[in-house]
Order: C-alpha cells, then sequence, then structure tokens
C-alpha cells in the first residue's frame, strides 16, 4: 500500500516520525509531505497569494517533503502535484496533543485529513492526549520540566494496523476516521464515538478604562484551564479519553440529503415555505432544483 503522510506540527516532529516509520514498518510505501513549521489551528487554510515552496529533505523510497504552506496545501501538493501517486491513503499526524469535540475545527490535523477526502482518498486523522491528560485547551506546561514526554508508540503501532484493515476491507467512498489515543493506555480498546461538545467560558466584560486603548483576551480559556464536557447520553470522544479509550469519530465534510435530521430538513422547509409565500420564490423543498425532501 502507498501512504501520503502529513501533519500540522511540522516535518521533523516526533509523533510523525513514529507513525511514518510504524506505517513502513507494516509494509507501506510511504511520502511524506509535511509543514516547515508549526501549523497547529490552521484548520483548512490554503495558500492563494503565491507559490508554495517544496523542499526533498530525505531521498530514497520512502521520501520526505517539506512545504511552506499549510497542512491543507501539503495534501494538494502530494496529490495534486504528483508527488504520491497512486496513493491509497492518507494519514495526518500524529498530533501532539489531542483533537476533541468542537476543536477538531481548528485542527490543521483534521484540515488536511478532509482535504484528503474531499480530492478523492480515505484518510486517517491520528492525535495523541499530552503525557499529563490535560484536557486544556491551551496547554502550556513544559512537559520536559515536568520530566514527561510523548511516547507514540502504542498509537504507531495501532494506528498502522488500522490503516492495514481498512485498505483490506475497502471503502465504498472517501471516509475521514479521526482517531484519538489517550495519553497511556494499558490496552488498545477502541470505540465509535461522536465529537463531543465544548462549553467555551465566556471572557470577563469589564468596562474600558479611561486612556485603555489595547487590552489583551484569551479566546479560548486562560492556559490550562480545563474545560468541562456538557451531559450526552451519547458517547463522545471526551469521554471516550476520560475512561483511557481510543476514540474514533467518522467525519464529514457535507451531509447527505437523506441523512438530515428530522429537525433540520422540516427547518429548511418553513424557511423555503416562507420564501415563496412571502416573496414568490419557488419552493425548494417540494421539487426544486435542489428538491432538499
Amino acid at each position: 500500500m502507498k501512504v501520503l503522510l502529513t501533519n500540522d506540527d511540522g516535518y521533523q516532529a516526533s509523533g510523525l516520525e513514529a507513525i511514518r516509520a510504524a506505517l513502513i514498518g507494516v509494509g507501506a510505501q510511504v511520502v511524506t509531505v509535511a509543514p516547515v513549521q508549526n501549523c497547529s489551528g490552521f484548520a483548512r487554510a490554503c495558500t492563494f497569494s503565491r507559490p508554495v515552496k517544496v523542499k526533498l529533505v530525505v531521498a530514497g523510497e520512502n521520501p520526505v517533503y517539506s512545504c511552506d504552506g499549510t497542512p491543507t496545501d501539503c495534501i494538494r501538493v502530494g496529490l495534486l502535484g504528483q508527488l504520491a501517486e497512486d496513493v491509497s491513503l492518507v494519514v495526518s499526524g500524529i498530533n501532539h496533543g489531542a483533537n476533541l469535540a468542537d476543536d477538531i475545527t481548528y485542527s490543521g490535523t483534521v484540515g488536511a485529513a478532509l482535504e484528503a477526502a474531499i480530492l478523492g482518498i480515505s484518510s486517517l486523522s491520528l492525535s495523541q492526549q499530552t503525557p499529563t491528560g490535560s484536557f486544556a485547551v491551551n496547554y502550556t506546561e513544559n512537559l520536559e520540566e515536568l520530566g514527561l514526554a510523548y511516547d507514540f508508540t502504542q498509537a504507531a503501532d495501532h494506528a498502522a494496523l488500522f490503516a492495514v484493515e481498512m485498505l483490506r476491507v475497502g471503502a465504498p467512498e472517501p471516509v475521514v476516521l479521526s482517531v484519538n489515543y489517550p495519553s497511556r493506555f494499558a490496552e488498545p480498546i477502541a470505540v465509535l464515538t461522536r465529537p463531543g461538545k465544548r462549553a467555551y467560558p465566556v471572557a470577563a466584560a469589564t468596562p474600558w478604562a479611561d486612556g485603555e486603548e489595547s487590552r489583551e483576551i484569551y479566546l479560548f480559556g486562560e492556559p490550562d484551564q480545563g474545560i468541562p464536557e456538557p451531559e450526552s447520553v451519547e458517547l463522545t470522544d471526551v469521554a471516550a479519553l476520560r475512561s483511557g479509550r481510543i476514540s474514533i469519530s467518522p467525519l464529514s465534510y457535507a451531509f447527505g440529503l437523506g441523512d438530515l435530521p428530522q429537525a433540520v430538513a422540516q427547518f429548511l422547509q418553513m424557511v423555503s415555505a416562507g420564501l415563496r409565500d412571502s416573496h414568490g420564490y419557488e419552493d425548494f423543498s417540494r421539487g426544486g432544483s435542489g428538491g432538499v425532501v
């Protein structure tokens, strides 16, 4: 099998090196195209205004290229720039830190995986919780000072075998799976989950003082501030990691019309009826060119 590998932590990140070695170890040919610098939080940002610079840093059967663009750019470089032709799977990660709940929409790791699916290739987005087990959005502790370091061995071994099985079974259409590994686990127990819901803290709104011209605001809470997840009857990625299990969340960049929740379909019907009755527009919910339902 041939795999295109990327990440958002940069081409020299230890998480990338770990999964690259594990994929090669199970017989995969791995073409790596990863950012020159850390691109965490870049989501699906793209470079439009200039060409990206790509450099071969490791030659051979399993080449490594650095790219001065975003993780999404790296996917396009690999798949459209003919560096990784006939790829069977895209792997993004292993990210240093979990990508959970609503935070996945900000993740460059996840963004790259979504780009792969848009271009017709199934993908795995891989992330591992910090060694301290933190669920904070703004994680700032120095792991070296705490005598801790990431150990990606178990996650990389599991992810490489996961990739093998994905290709053996064969997906009926491009799929995106967001896989989050706990900081430590005795056995690789994996569960299917959905992304959880974050309850973000609201920054204190104090009146501006006379003469005050600027202020600094943490948009995702204070550094290392844990953000609890609201209770839910469904198993979420956050809940899975809290219990020490591997979370596997199927993602999508587009909903099929048949997959719309009934309440959403009803909402669209009511909007359509309002446009028709009040403004004379065609009722798209009843057989217009789109046909919502």
